[in-house]
């Protein structure tokens, strides 16, 4: 009975997976080309030989028709191509400067006439756009077009939302905008936590809208939905989004698919320098600003960087050439805004307060212990009487541990209007502060490609991208010069909101025989993202960001409540503002590919999975190209709450 127990379960999970290997033929990250060669009459030419040339790098692969006169080449990297077709007793066809673009295939059908084979018929226009393999609804965009079209944040994702079907905010075809899906040379860099990058963190993307999304729409961190990995302009070569009826081997959400592709190196070296400056001294001012008779903040952003790309060697070595591509890009917004807080007024740190009557009349309460000299009028001020008597019956006085608390208080601003700040301030006994906040901003962006051809049938492909933001944010600020380093009255950032994932792929393709061939995926993405207090020590770490405000206290005060800009404290303490958050997340995601009919898994987890394919192998049959495979899996360290999910 055990045994019978035992050979259902391995039936049952062999069902699964071989269920969930068989998809359709398409790669993220690369292109494919297919077709089928027939001679004069109609009639399939079998065993002809098409040669796919890369231009870029002079890199050759070949294939022969099977018995339908068919034939496939699958991971094709996106480029200009020259394919060949060629076979004893007919003339040589050759298909020139052909555009191989990611996540679609190219069909290049070829009719054969008699003839030498040393002759040549060049095709010069072909209809190979037209896809007729796949009703994906999507378009492509490569990097003259990149190049051209504006954007101010210099991300690819920025373009996103101008694609047909898509709305401002990245939703696609009823989907909302956090269902999308972004692969990046074939790996998943979608975003774990959020979906669209742009919630919980601010996105490498534009927003297309001028700011429609983010201020009304969304109203999350700001810019468009996004990967995870920030996507430069310069480091891409071209990407494609899909917004429908998307094929089984993309079905890893329900919103648009969004394949990206790094640049790679060709046989000569090309590089470029680039800086683009904004400045905004050209801008108008805020409405608070000028309401308030405060100027325009001044700030500018700077973004830089350079690619290089070409042969590492000019030589061939283990079997072929190496080529590079690498990109650097930096950001450096030294940024500052007009920042307002509500602070007591001079009256109300003597123990002074201040009302209006019914008549606009200002009235004065006394809750000294003594009688004191109104410093606004001259006018000597008895202790306040209450209609039952003392408005301090006790003789308390001001706290003392208030007033100590408010030696870290900057004297209101002359002038400062309480409008930015509620009715908490209520221009009296509190009143507005305004100064000058820094926030500066910096990042760094770096990618290297390296890519390999072991030979005519081996190509071995990897990739690093590397990404550190650094930002100060208006979350929590002193300005009391509470923390070392800090100055009473100059508003300072304690808190600070880094990014700093990292992502890397690697992929070996290859071409076992002419109908044959397998192809190796492996990508893996660190997701990191955090928002902590840094006050007295700088961005280095994590600190208390609600500790007590004097040495005598159990607990941090908080006069007039869980606030950010109305708190009587020299730093916000709210909940909501200052908690410390950290995001560090890890996928694993791997894939097993054949012409025609590729394999496909997909596994995502808190811990890395790792997926190990043995024995697989592949071949076209004579009718179609629908191909056969037979694959034996094996799955090691996969935690046992984690769910194993089939593309």
């Amino acid at each position: 009975m055990a045994r019978m127990q035992g050979v259902v379960v391995c039936a049952v999970l062999l069902a699964v997976l071989l269920s969930c290997t068989i998809l359709q033929a398409q790669t993220a990250g690369t292109g494919q080309v297919v077709g089928a060669v027939t001679d004069p009459s109609g009639g399939s030419v079998v065993g002809a030989t098409i040669t796919l040339r890369d231009m870029a790098t002079g890199s050759e692969r070949a294939a022969t028709t099977n018995e339908g006169g068919r034939y496939n080449f699958p991971n094709v990297a996106p480029g200009t191509y020259t394919l060949t077709v060629t076979k004893q007793g007919f003339r040589a066809m050759k298909f020139s400067e052909q555009q191989i673009v990611v996540g679609e295939t190219r069909t290049f059908d070829a009719k054969l006439e008699i003839g030498s084979n040393t002759e040549i018929v060049e095709v010069v226009a072909t209809n190979t756009e037209l896809q007729t393999s796949s009703a994906t609804v999507g378009n492509t965009i490569t990097g003259v077009a990149l190049n051209s079209l504006p954007t101010i944040q210099r991300d690819v994702s920025t373009f996103v939302t101008l694609q047909p079907g898509v709305t401002p905010d990245g939703s696609v075809a009823g989907a909302i905008y956090d269902q999308n899906s972004f692969q990046l040379d074939g790996g998943n860099n979608s975003n774990d936590m959020d979906g669209s990058m742009n919630i919980y963190t601010p996105s490498a993307a534009g927003d297309s809208t001028g700011g429609l999304v983010t201020s009304y729409t969304t109203g999350n961190a700001g810019g468009g939905p996004t990967g995870v990995m920030p996507t430069p302009i310069d480091s891409i070569e071209e990407f494609k989004v899909g917004t429908n009826n998307q094929t089984a081997d993309f079905n890893s959400s329900a919103g648009a698919q969004v394949q990206m592709v790094t640049k790679r190196g060709g046989n000569q070296w090309h590089g470029t320098a680039y800086e683009y400056y904004f400045d905004n001294n050209w801008n108008g001012n805020t409405w608070d600003n000028n309401a308030n008779g405060a100027p325009r903040d001044s700030f500018h952003y700077n973004r830089f960087g350079g690619s290089i790309g070409g042969p590492v060697v000019p030589k061939d070595i283990l079997g072929g050439k190496w080529y590079f591509f690498g990109n650097y890009e930096g950001f450096r917004w030294p940024n500052t805004t007009t920042y307002y807080r509500t602070v007591p007024s001079d009256l109300m740190r003597q123990g002074i307060l201040q009302f209006k009557d019914s008549s606009g009349a200002i009235q004065y309460y006394n809750l000294t212990k003594a009688d004191v000299v109104n410093p606004a009028t001259g006018q000597l001020l008895p202790i306040a009487q209450c209609p039952a008597g003392p408005c301090d019956p006790r003789g308390l006085g001001i706290s003392p541990t208030m007033q100590a608390l408010w030696n870290y208080e900057p004297e209101p601003t002359p002038g400062a209007s309480c409008g930015p700040l509620g009715s908490r301030c209520d221009g009296l006994n509190t009143q507005a502060f305004r100064g000058t906040l820094a926030l500066p901003w910096n990042e760094n962006f770096g990618v290297a490609r390296l890519d390999h051809d072991f030979g005519s049938k081996w190509h071995f492909s990897a990739t690093y991208h590397y990404y550190n933001m650094q930002r100060a944010t208006s979350s929590q600020v002193d300005v009391g010069g509470f923390f070392p380093g800090d100055k009473l009255g100059v508003p300072t950032s304690i808190h600070n909101r880094p990014q700093q994932p990292w992502y890397f792929t690697a992929g070996l393709t290859t071409n076992i025989t002419n109908n044959v061939t397998n192809d190796f995926h492996y990508s893996y993405l660190r997701n990191y993202w955090a928002r902590y207090f840094t006050g007295g020590q700088g961005p280095g770490g994590p600190g208390v960001s609600q500790q007590p405000q004097l040495p005598d206290l159990g607990g941090a005060l908080q006069p007039q409540g869980e606030t950010s800009t109305n708190v009587l404290a020299p730093y916000n303490l709210n909940t909501q503002s200052v908690r410390t958050r950290f995001w560090m997340a890890k996928i694993t995601w791997s894939a097993t590919m054949f012409p025609g009919a590729k394999e496909r898994t997909s596994c995502s987890s808190a811990e890395p999975i790792s997926i190990t394919s043995i024995g697989t192998y592949a071949r076209t049959t004579a009718a179609s190209s629908i191909m056969k495979s037979s694959t034996i899996w094996r799955m090691a360290a996969v935690p046992p709450a984690t769910m194993w999910v089939a593309a």
